[in-house]
């Protein structure tokens, strides 16, 4: 299997980030976690910068963001998805209780979890649920840890099964819409790369 130059270069940039951020949230919390957008919005530009979506696929993506955040609006304001939480001061500035860089995080999930399945499947449903649960597992590690990274905090500490069910529901919608979107396969390896670096970051702060 072949990488692509671009691909060692961006997926290095990306490590060195998150290597950053484990080191620097353990010695120097209260800065580092307000730098978490870095950590979100340069792989998710540099992943666009990669594909280059045309206007459509432009347009797509952004109706991601917007049905996600609107959810998550939903959700802090009415608890009628996800559960009662409320977002931490992590992610930055708020809209109506719900930081404006939570939809790019859920776009970037969304497009490299799709990326990823659709090497193992040219079925349109297969590769929808699967990435979706491919995206409900990254939660499952993430949701932990929450609180401590004051990301998002749940009413008297507890996460309830709704969230993961609603995180799939909504994930499935996005997949949905991104079934329209032309399936780049030199991306297969960063976004692969790029779910492993997001998991052993999560992961490190469980030790």
């Amino acid at each position: 299997m072949k990488f692509d130059r671009f691909t060692i270069v961006d997926l290095s940039f990306i490590a060195i980030v998150h290597i950053a951020g484990i080191v620097g949230i353990r010695l120097f919390p209260d800065f580092f976690l307000k730098t978490t957008f870095v950590s979100i919005l340069i792989p998710l530009s540099l992943y666009l910068y990669r594909v280059k979506p045309n206007k459509i696929e432009f347009v797509i993506i952004l109706l991601v963001y917007i049905i996600t955040f609107f959810s998550e609006w939903i959700g802090v304001n009415f608890g009628w998805l996800y559960g009662s939480y409320s977002y931490g001061n992590s992610f930055g500035y708020k809209i109506g209780g719900v930081p404006l860089l939570i939809g790019l995080n859920w776009v970037l999930l969304a497009l490299v979890s799709r990326q990823v399945l659709s090497k193992f499947s040219t079925s349109k449903w297969s590769v929808i649920l699967a990435s979706s649960v491919l995206m409900v597992l990254i939660d499952i590690i993430i949701e932990p840890l929450s609180k401590n990274l004051d990301f998002w905090h749940w009413d008297k500490g507890i996460i309830p099964i709704s969230n993961y069910r609603d995180w799939f529901l909504v994930a499935v919608l996005n997949q949905y819409l991104l079934s329209f979107l032309k399936i780049d396969s030199k991306m297969f390896i960063w976004s692969s790369g790029y779910v492993l670096i997001l998991v052993v970051f999560f992961s490190s702060f469980y030790i």
